[in-house]
């Protein structure tokens, strides 16, 4: 195995897309990097498609005969993929679906001192969303250098988006931080902003890209799912509140407190009253409409 700075590590369930993935990582420019299979009990066994597109004898594959991803445990799942990897310095999780632009390798290598020079620890890629026919839909280009609370604060609002296959990170941080236990890693991605970078910034890289495919088949948009979504959303809000309400405004931790109230059931509880935060974060009138839609629930 060729000594490398990258682990790309792939969480496998579904085929139907996968052999761009894997075409995608035998045409990389520069092939200094391993890739490690981590196969999650799928009914689909990819290990010919494997064989084909390696041809730097840098493909390592695993069956987990458990499967983690139908329980809403992907954080894990991502966890026991990337304890697969050895010692490389750099992380990305890469879907089976989705797909890198030829140059990514290369141009990661080439950004890597201006990471270290910026010390930032997560690097952002260029997205390039496309459809299940590999139809072009729109490029989202990164700030340069961002903080990871502006990237939160932009999803939350909606002006950008953020998923896993964009990433690259830092081994060190992660074997510091980890991933959150949400179910069905929703709002994970997210919260690696906050966790990952300290609160400083990430760097966003526009020369290579990310083809990020949006699939009906994908777990996260099926309907059986959305119990696992709602608790996943009251878990982040409520860690984003309680761990990082120092980061934010506090307009900006009125909209994440009214998020987390909406979702809130009783699985997770704040140190102090809720009512307290309304009047902390919006004053008096939000605490007197805070207790008025209490009523008329009743």
């Amino acid at each position: 195995m060729k000594e490398s700075k990258l682990a790309i590590v792939i969480p496998f369930y579904k085929i139907d897309f996968f052999e761009d993935t894997l075409k995608s990582l035998a045409l990389q420019t520069n092939q200094g990097f391993n890739v490690y299979i981590g196969n999650d009990g799928s009914p689909d066994d990819p290990q010919e498609l494997i064989k084909k597109y390696d041809r730097q004898d840098n493909f390592h594959y695993k069956r987990f005969e458990e499967n983690f991803g139908g329980k809403g445990k992907l954080s894990e799942q991502w966890e026991r993929c990337i304890d697969l990897s050895r010692d490389e310095d750099w992380i990305m999780i890469l879907a089976d679906d989705d797909y890198l632009s030829t140059n990514f390798v290369d141009v990661l290598y080439k950004n890597l001192h201006t990471a270290e020079k910026e010390k930032t620890t997560l690097l952002r890629f260029k997205m390039r969303r496309v459809s299940e026919n590999n139809e072009f839909l729109i490029d989202l280009e990164q700030p340069v250098l961002q903080t990871g609370k502006d990237y939160v604060w932009e999803d939350e609002t909606k002006k950008r988006f953020i998923s896993i296959s964009e990433n690259v990170f830092s081994r060190k941080v992660y074997n510091e931080k980890k991933f959150r236990k949400y179910p069905l890693a929703w709002r994970v991605p997210m919260m690696m902003y906050m966790d990952f970078t300290n609160n400083g910034n990430v760097l966003g890289i526009n020369d290579a890209h990310i083809h990020i495919r949006r699939s009906s088949q994908q777990l996260t948009r099926r309907h059986d799912m959305d119990n696992y979504k709602r608790q996943a959303m009251e878990l982040f809000y409520h860690d984003i509140i309680k761990e990082y309400e120092h980061a934010f405004h506090n307009f900006q931790n009125l909209q994440f407190l009214k998020v987390y109230n909406f979702y809130r059931s009783g699985r997770s509880r704040l140190p102090r009253p809720i009512y307290q935060y309304y009047k902390k974060y919006g004053g008096i009138s939000e605490v007197i409409k805070y207790f008025i839609k209490k009523l008329i629930k009743r």
